[in-house]
């Protein structure tokens, strides 16, 4: 039988901004949470609207979340009022769902959350066998090539699904009109120049990956 905390105690070590964590079955039962959230009773109203892949919003102990994205693996919310995030991920198998309220002062949270949840999600599963690869990874702009190097196994070509799943993710983020778009367009006319350099650097890193 799974050891729920322990893949709980993983999560938190890994990916320290994840303040609370909860793992439910899919017929609603809260299987484990962590001391310091309380969320038994907004379990149903949040899978159904889960399911329903059109809520807007949902609301859990106490706090109202914005939905960002909606899929039956996957479940991003976030609350307008900085008071954090909300980030979802089913299982492999499908029958349990790993819930966790990401700190609001999470750096690149919308990238970094999901993937880590995700990987909990898959050691929950039962036979299987994959754990967090410690990697730093620079949210200040540094090298990409880098961080990918450091998630592949040396001398061989190794392709974690978890990340394959997230590249896909982020293409369709890229494509979304709310997405990657908007947020460019938002701090250009903001006339932003801390997050315009960093972009130049991001881009200046994808072209040297695709063209060099």
């Amino acid at each position: 039988m799974t050891n729920f905390k322990n893949v709980v105690s993983k999560l938190q070590h890994h990916y320290k901004d994840a303040k609370s964590v909860a793992v439910i079955d899919i017929n609603g039962k809260l299987l484990y949470s962590t001391k310091n959230w309380n969320i038994k009773n907004d379990i149903k109203s949040l899978l159904a609207s889960w399911v329903s892949n059109s809520a807007q919003s949902v609301t859990v102990d106490s706090i109202r979340y914005s939905v960002v994205q909606m899929e039956p693996e996957r479940f991003i919310a976030t609350n307008r009022h900085k008071k954090g995030h909300l980030i979802g991920a089913t299982t492999p198998d499908g029958d349990k769902y790993i819930l966790a309220q990401i700190s609001p002062k999470a750096k690149g949270w919308f990238h970094l959350a999901y993937p880590a949840v995700a990987r909990a999600a898959a050691m929950i599963s039962k036979g299987t066998k994959t754990g967090f690869i410690e990697t730093k990874v620079d949210t200040n702009g540094g090298d990409l090539a880098g961080t990918y190097e450091g998630l592949t196994k040396v001398g061989e070509i190794h392709i974690d699904p978890m990340l394959k799943a997230e590249v896909e993710a982020f293409l369709e983020w890229i494509k979304n009109p709310e997405g990657l778009a908007s947020y460019i367009t938002y701090y250009l006319q903001q006339n932003n120049p801390d997050v315009i350099s960093q972009l130049a650097k991001y881009y200046d890193e994808l072209y040297r990956l695709f063209y060099t």
